[in-house]
């Protein structure tokens, strides 16, 4: 069974790991001729390999055939639907999922739209008409950044848009009855909230009881992710045990009654029924996330086995769990948290298995917890770049007191506030002053200088020999074998990214949609121009682009950061890559504003030299305080001994002219001003710096049309390549002692076949 259900994964992945799907008719054919070939050599393993290519292939190519057609994006579009999940509300803003139930031909069946400025925030059921524009699904795509396409794409999404404002949009029914889980989910959640009112801990709250986190901070889940303690807010496997043991229980002693007597039921039949049922209803709370939909899995296997009596081994336990949700979806394997969820059971099995001493309760729960800890660290890194160093700490506090006392407080409490509102706020607000007294100590073990350690992206020979590493030490053994396994693990400890040689430089423009972020490197310093945009959802790019970007590359400090101008776009990041990561120095323009850190202002004239590498402050003049925000900026030339480039901000035609009144000169590579605006990149200009390359820093689809078609002509006319982020993703280019090199394409060096291309 374990053979037959890893094989099946191993094949699923396979279709998942494909850079596009292949077509159907020579490959089903191919697959059938092998497919018999195994039956008839009985092979269980190519059996299961042929089923799992097929399953997967057939789940991922129904989810691509329900995509937003290219033609339909930015069209006004009217769509008739239910709001399908719980609304994600800032103030007059709001996000939701809408499942389509009648719109024009083409439209996805599920879409995520934003409502900003909503005049009536729309409720979890209710059916609603709304004037949308919709573009296909699309993210960042940089290394060390989240995959929030493949996010998009397993949760069936296949567009995204914004609600526009119409007179037309409207509410059509009320909440309808086949929503009844999501209402009640967001029943409880507004239950909860009325019973601790703002307490800080109200998003810990909602998050353990019906996995709702929007109410969560942004600090909150730093401390959990520094700490190792996220699993816990996932709803975890030990969460959804405990309820189930305690329901089991409960069902145990219910057919004792003599009324039960009636129906025959014994204990076993108490036990599987309400063991099951109490799983399932705190799943269906949870939202059915992957963990939750693992441990289902297995403790309905389980129950199965008790029900009838049989003695099942974990691993046939764990082979049906991964067997079923497979089948019920076969994109669950894009989901890190999949890996994790039943690696983690992998670990305990191995940690646990030939061991013949029985040791006492504290003893196995510690050596469970190292081995969990230790043993996750390959899939750790792989998912996240990171890894907490004090989680074994934390955990051995948290998983106990957030397992047996707070878990199963809080759901008593929910239960009684959906009863008795005063007897229920009585036990949530006890709750949360209990979560209010430890928290500070939680804050002050992530605020420590080694609770949390980066690693730089790695190759895939130093993953496999980490891996191989880590479960050496999970298994048991002896000290040769421990020692081996450290052995393994060391190239993982040392393993750098190789810097550019002295002279040379490499430039990084980063995908941050609309507004810009770009990464130059020399041998032994970093420099940050432009921090990309903010959002009204509170994140930025700094944090979710830039710092994960100079992480992947084994890189812990900058030396300095130059933010051009004070537009959102560029400045939007600042503060959080100030906050997360030691920066030597801040370089702004003259419009910058709130900066966490002294600034010096940049103005021509100024310039230094890094590893033989030339840096130079080209504009604005000192004067330069009356300029526009735009004309302001700073611009940067950055000179190798292969060849330079240009870094320009927003620079309009003003700006360009006096530059080339100053004798800018030939550059090999420019990063497009103003985005390719019509106000910028003028025919002076372009004929005055000639480059070779040229690079658009723009939004998928941005409302300006950024860059302009005739921008675009004028660079391409002039002899230049052109790249933009939202076809090339990162564009990375080394400027080394033979010349420039040519761009490399994130996008097109990590294809995936479920990600939207521009037109």
């Amino acid at each position: 069974m374990l053979r037959f259900a890893v094989s099946f994964l191993i094949g699923i992945c396979c279709i998942h790991a494909l850079p596009g799907l292949p077509d159907p008719w020579p490959w089903a054919l191919a697959a059938a001729l092998l497919l018999g070939t195994a039956l008839a050599l009985r092979s269980v393993v190519v059996t299961a390999l042929v089923l799992g290519l097929a399953w997967a292939w057939f789940g991922a190519a129904s989810r691509l055939a329900d995509d937003l057609p290219s033609q339909l994006e930015g069209e006004d579009l009217l769509v008739r639907g239910d709001i399908a999940s719980l609304p994600d509300a800032r103030g007059t803003d709001v996000q939701f999922e809408f499942v389509v139930t009648q719109a024009a031909a083409g439209v996805p069946s599920r879409i995520r739209l934003s409502w900003y400025d909503a005049g009536e925030l729309p409720r979890p059921g209710e059916s609603w008409q709304l004037n949308v524009r919709l573009k296909r699904r699309n993210g960042f795509a940089n290394p060390g950044g989240y995959d929030y396409e493949a996010q998009l794409f397993r949760q069936g999404v296949g567009a995204t848009g914004y609600v526009r404002d119409d007179s037309r949009n409207r509410r059509l029914s009320p909440p309808q009855t086949r929503y009844a889980v999501l209402r009640v989910r967001s029943w409880l959640a507004a239950r909860i909230h009325r019973a601790v009112g703002d307490d800080p801990m109200l998003g810990i709250l909602q998050g353990l009881a019906v996995g709702e986190t929007q109410a969560m901070s942004a600090a909150q889940w730093r401390v959990f992710a520094a700490t190792g303690m996220t699993h816990l807010m996932a709803i975890s496997g030990l969460h959804i045990t405990m309820v189930a043991a305690l329901a089991a229980w409960a069902g145990g002693s219910l057919v004792r009654w003599r009324r039960a007597q009636r129906y025959r039921l014994t204990a076993i039949h108490g036990q599987v029924i309400c063991g099951v049922l109490g799983a399932l209803s705190y799943s269906l709370l949870a939202g059915m996330s992957v963990p939750t939909q693992r441990t289902l899995a297995m403790l309905c296997v389980a129950f199965a086995a008790r029900l009838l009596r049989r003695e099942w081994g974990i691993d046939r336990t764990l082979a049906l769990a991964l067997l079923v949700i497979l089948l019920i979806d076969p994109l669950a394997p894009l989901a890190p948290g999949a890996w994790l969820s039943f690696g983690a059971v992998v670990v305990i099995l191995l940690a646990t298995s030939g061991r013949r001493e029985r040791d006492g309760v504290l003893q196995n729960f510690t050596r469970v917890q190292l081995a969990v800890t230790i043993g996750l660290v390959p899939a750790v890194i792989a998912a996240f770049g990171s890894l907490s160093l004090i989680s074994p700490l934390t955990n051995a506090i948290a998983v106990p007191l957030f397992t047996l006392i707070i878990v199963p407080l809080l759901l008593a409490g929910s239960l009684l506030a959906a009863l008795w509102m005063p007897a229920g706020a009585l036990v949530l607000s006890g709750v949360a002053q209990l979560l209010n007294w430890i928290w500070p100590a939680f804050e002050q073990a992530a605020a420590l200088p080694l609770a949390m350690w980066h690693f730089p992206a790695l190759p895939l020979p130093v993953q496999l020999a980490l891996l191989c590493g880590a479960l050496a030490f999970v298994l048991p053994g002896v000290a040769p074998t421990r020692a081996a396994a450290a052995l393994l693990c060391l190239p993982a400890l040392i393993w750098r990214p190789a810097a550019p040689g002295e002279g040379d430089f490499r430039i990084t423009l980063l995908d941050v949609g609309q507004g810009l972020a770009t990464v130059v490197r020399t041998h032994s310093h970093v420099l940050v121009f432009d921090a990309g945009p903010a959002f009204r959802s509170g994140r930025d790019t700094g944090e979710m682009v830039v710092l994960p970007y100079l992480r992947s590359q084994g890189l812990r400090k900058v030396d300095t950061l130059m933010v051009s101008h004070g537009d959102l776009d560029h400045q939007g990041g600042m503060v959080s890559i100030i906050d997360g990561m030691r920066v030597e120095r801040l370089l702004a323009g003259p419009s910058v504003s709130q900066a966490s850190m002294p600034a010096d202002v940049c103005a021509m004239g100024q310039a230094w030299r890094w590893d033989a590498v030339d840096f130079e402050i080209l504009h604005p003049a000192p004067d330069a305080a009356g300029h526009s925000d735009n004309e302001s900026s700073c611009v940067l030339r950055v000179s190798g001994i292969g060849g330079n480039a240009l870094l320009t901000g927003d620079i309009q035609y003003e700006s360009e002219a006096a530059l080339v009144s100053a004798g800018l000169g030939q550059i090999d590579i420019v990063v497009a001003p103003h985005h390719g605006s019509r106000t910028s990149s003028t025919p002076v200009f372009v004929e005055a710096t000639t480059p070779g390359f040229v690079l658009f820093a723009v939004g998928y689809r941005n409302r300006w049309g950024f860059p302009k078609p005739d921008v675009v002509e004028r660079w391409q006319g002039s002899g230049a390549r052109v790249f933009s982020t939202p076809r090339s993703g990162a564009i990375e280019i080394d400027v080394a002692a033979d010349g420039v090199r040519p761009p490399r394409e994130f996008r097109q060096e990590h294809p995936r076949y479920w990600r939207a291309r521009e037109p």
